[in-house]
């Protein structure tokens, strides 16, 4: 799909993740499946591109404290369903986001980023509220077929976890899934936005952050999606077993999804 990557004026990493190939032959539906960053800044002009796509769920996988700081910007006609993570209740998840934490209190070198990276990507897909919301995304999919958009602050880490479950799903291999998954670094330029969130963090922390210690949480790298599929180990038995999901439920969505 030449035109995979969807150009917004105000919705960064704006991507259709349908169009793909199966490994049993069929392919996904374009036009249906969209993933991408935070909707806080929308503008008029892209909210009119938004209601062009007819999203009947939006699944936004961001912490309560990131959807108070920066709630989304929908088209105020656009009638869809809205899917959010579950936080548990009195969790500090519900104070700051556990990335945000983390940068605020151990955040040094690049190192610490991208382990903590490997760690987050590892531990997602056996978290009870991922799977939570990995799984009624599923089964919304199955029962109505609905065009979907699912995002989350930047729409690289948990947006990816979940978009690689989703083409497990429909029959995607993992060679497939990896690329999609890396196409962040095509969809955004990293450099652009390491300073002037490095400053914005240093202001908010009270202590300086350097751009590059920063730079692993602003990228995507093959390590951190194959630590989700090393936790997931084999796909049709996660999505079965740990996300619920049958097998009469999967073949609904290949057919609502697959051409």
């Amino acid at each position: 799909m030449e035109n995979r990557i969807k150009s917004f004026e105000t919705i960064f990493n704006f991507r259709d993740f349908g169009g793909y190939q199966t490994e049993s032959g069929g392919r996904i539906a374009e036009g249906r499946l969209f993933r991408s960053a935070h909707l806080h800044n929308t503008n008029e002009s892209d909210l009119a591109k938004l209601a062009g796509l007819n999203i009947g769920l939006v699944v936004d996988l961001r912490h309560a404290p990131e959807r108070v700081r920066q709630p989304s910007k929908w088209p105020e006609h656009q009638k869809s369903r809205v899917l959010t993570y579950p936080d548990p209740k009195d969790s500090e998840s519900e104070k700051v986001a556990p990335h945000e934490a983390f940068m605020q209190h151990e955040l040094h070198t690049p190192e610490d980023a991208r382990n903590y990276m490997l760690g987050s990507y590892s531990a997602r897909p056996d978290e009870a509220g991922y799977r939570q919301i990995f799984g009624d995304t599923l089964r919304h999919m199955a029962s109505t077929g609905d065009p979907i958009l699912v995002h989350c602050a930047a729409g690289k880490d948990r947006t990816g976890t979940l978009c690689a479950i989703i083409k497990g799903a429909l029959g995607v291999d993992r060679k497939t899934i990896m690329e999609d998954f890396m196409l962040t670094m095509t969809a955004i330029q990293v450099d652009d936005f390491l300073k002037p969130a490095a400053e914005m963090f240093t202001q908010r922390y009270g202590r300086p952050i350097d751009p590059e210690a920063i730079r692993p949480m602003f990228s995507v790298e093959p390590g951190y999606l194959e630590s989700s599929l090393a936790s997931i180990k084999d796909m049709d038995s996660y999505i079965r077993d740990a996300l619920k999901f049958s097998d009469k439920e999967k073949a609904a969505l290949k057919a609502a999804y697959l051409e």
